[in-house]
């Protein structure tokens, strides 16, 4: 790492912080390989020093951002099936009525946890994970990742978010108990079948609450995980403070993973989308705090994506103003459009990552 002059810059460094303008607008993110044209933006601004990180015998360029996408994706690929597949072997186990090991869990989920600690920008990346696996194994990994990162943001460390991954990693474990012509059903669910679901966050409480490896705020994470602020959850119909933070963060993570998610009875929905369905929700179900960290950081990792508008348009987002971070600047040919004040448009989709971003 090194702290330079932006006179200094050279194509193929590795941007170590985010670059942000006037306005609170994200210009660059940080993890973002630099090009001529970065170089030439940062230039022009009002900053002398950035952190950056340089590789000397690496290639420079657009051959030098290939590399390094392939690398850290294969590995994030690899990482990430490792825990799969480990947490599938403990669901089946679970679902026959065998313990849950707490120790097992870990180590189920450790190999993200690096990952995690140290790459600032593994949501974005987790986009070029493809896996077709049953949604319910691949949706409680992601929730891990998610409420982790959210934990990170928070200031959390040590045990606390250890516990927080274990709580994000099984909040759905009682789902296991549910019949299997419910929770795959392909269609809605009927009254009954619905609160036959709902059962899933108590029976889940109630595999964990008298093991000891399992504590008390990892229980309170998956037993009230669907409780919300305004008090319209369940089980409980908890109000504010008397939700656990864990299962506050939790019920952000879970809203986004599973709208963003592909599933049998259900397309996804853009990223955006989903993020203002939360920015809607802040004050009413979700904790505002949890909330407008969550928005904040997830979007400033769509900087330099390509995106599909409600037009057909393809555009390029380019600065996240960081007031309302759901809708960003996006160009689309030689115009640039402030989503926030042009509400005619919508992303519809997130495509790809552009060349000298990794998000």
């Amino acid at each position: 790492m090194r702290f330079i002059n932006i006179q200094e810059l050279k194509e193929g460094m590795i941007l170590l912080q985010d670059i942000i303008g006037k306005y609170e607008l994200v210009f660059l993110t940080r993890g973002t390989i630099l090009t001529e044209e970065h170089i030439e933006r940062i230039q022009n601004m009002e900053i002398r020093y950035v952190y950056v990180d340089e590789k000397d015998e690496e290639p420079i360029g657009k051959e030098a951002d290939d590399r390094f996408h392939v690398k850290i994706d294969a590995q994030l690929t690899e990482q990430y099936t490792k825990s799969l597949s480990a947490f599938k072997t403990v669901y089946k186990e679970v679902s026959l009525g065998k313990k849950i090991e707490s120790e097992i869990i870990r180590n189920a989920i450790s190999p993200l946890m690096e990952e995690i600690m140290t790459d600032n920008n593994i949501l974005g990346r987790l986009r070029s994970v493809e896996n077709v696996d049953d949604y319910t194994y691949k949706h409680s990994i992601d929730v891990c990742i998610l409420s982790t990162m959210i934990g990170k943001w928070l200031g959390y460390s040590g045990d606390d978010l250890n516990n927080l991954s274990i709580a994000g990693v099984l909040h759905d474990i009682g789902k296991s108990k549910i019949p299997t012509e419910i929770l795959n059903k392909p269609g809605k669910l009927s009254l009954d079948e619905y609160n036959v679901m709902k059962t899933h966050a108590t029976l889940g409480y109630e595999m964990l609450q008298d093991q000891d490896e399992i504590n008390f705020d990892i229980c309170c994470g998956v037993f009230q995980h669907h409780e919300r602020m305004d008090g319209s959850g369940y089980p409980s119909g908890l109000r504010g403070d008397e939700i656990h933070e864990f299962a506050r963060i939790i019920a952000v993570a879970d809203i986004f993973d599973a709208m963003t998610s592909q599933r049998i009875y259900k397309s996804k929905q853009s990223p955006f989308e989903v993020a203002e369905l939360i920015a809607k929700n802040r004050f009413g179900i979700l904790d505002p705090y949890v909330s407008n960290k969550f928005l904040w950081q997830i979007s400033k990792f769509y900087v330099g994506n390509i995106v599909k508008l409600n037009t057909g348009e393809i555009g390029e987002i380019i600065l996240i103003n960081k007031q309302i971070p759901t809708r960003p600047f996006v160009k689309v040919g030689n115009r640039f459009i402030d989503l926030n004040k042009s509400n005619e448009y919508k992303i519809m989709d997130v495509l790809a990552k552009e060349s000298g971003q990794v998000s």
